[in-house]
């Protein structure tokens, strides 16, 4: 344990593949198979899946890393299909579909959407006014407002954002673990500097 309970604020992943486990155990399905039929599916995301890292379907972009010898594939990196922690394969438009699903209340009742992009914590941000609610960061600006998820593994780096007072819905994908970060704190410095 990093610190007392409630004391100060930690990101961690393991919620997540504790949300994953409760979900398979309500729905007898594994968790990939319940978001791809019950989020992607139903929402129009079609391009978007948990996939088996060494069966991927055409056009989808490899991960890849940089060490001392040189670019190699991320395969041996991450787990073969993931779960509730991360893993799932998706592109801009699909993301592009799941905001306006989100926010038009396709993916929740209004009342739960509202509870989940409710700051719930400050985070450690160095005055950047940086929460986290209910599974979406959250920065928020003097009357605005950026509801975000964000993502880094080897060989993957992402972040996709809305800023409804600018009616602007961003994202930034890369297949290697530092090539979305100069685009996205140049999108970000645009909208929050």
């Amino acid at each position: 344990m990093k610190s007392i309970p409630g004391e100060k604020f930690s990101y961690c992943n393991s919620g997540f593949i504790l949300l994953a486990a409760i979900v398979h155990e309500a729905s007898g399905i594994p968790y990939a198979r319940f978001v791809e039929e019950n989020i992607f599916k139903e929402i129009g995301m079609n391009s978007s899946g948990f996939f088996e890292l060494n069966r991927l379907p055409g056009n989808t972009a490899l991960g890849y890393i940089k060490d001392e010898n040189g670019w190699r594939s991320n395969i041996y990196n991450l787990p073969i299909i993931d779960g509730g922690d991360g893993g799932a394969f998706t592109r801009a438009e699909d993301l592009y579909i799941l905001w306006d699903a989100f926010f038009n209340y396709k993916v929740l009742s209004e009342d739960m959407t509202e509870l989940y992009i409710k700051p719930y914590i400050e985070a450690e941000s160095e005055g950047k006014n940086l929460y986290y609610g209910h599974g979406i960061w959250i920065r928020k600006k003097e009357d605005k407002s950026e509801e975000y998820i964000i993502g880094y593994d080897a060989g993957i780096s992402f972040k996709s954002a809305v800023i409804r007072k600018n009616e602007v819905v961003y994202t930034v994908i890369s297949n290697t673990s530092d090539g979305a970060w100069p685009l996205i704190r140049a999108i970000e410095n645009h909208f929050f500097l």
